[in-house]
């Protein structure tokens, strides 16, 4: 049986992500959407299955992506929040 990954590896290849490398997914998925609708208009029937394939691929990674970005942010801000709420605890009873 294969080793698994323990969770700290796993923290560590997802820090490897940057926004920039969702903004180039993004634009990697607009390209192969023109690709494929361009394919359909002129009848390629196999390049267009190719098409709408790595989209299939690209597509969730786009969402499973951007989806973490904004849970890492209202993570962030919901921190924030509450080293205020601390602070000003502190400074009410100082």
């Amino acid at each position: 049986m294969a080793d698994r990954p323990d969770a700290k590896a796993m923290r560590a290849g997802a820090a490897l992500v940057q926004e920039e490398d969702l903004e180039a997914l993004e634009e990697l998925a607009h390209e192969l959407q023109q690709k494929a609708d361009k394919a359909a208009e002129d009848g390629r029937v196999f390049l267009f299955g190719q098409y709408v394939h790595l989209l299939a691929i690209v597509n969730p990674e786009v969402t499973r992506i951007r989806r973490r970005f904004q849970r890492e942010s209202l993570a962030s801000l919901r921190k924030m929040h509450k080293q205020m709420k601390e602070d000003a605890r502190d400074q009410a009873t100082a």
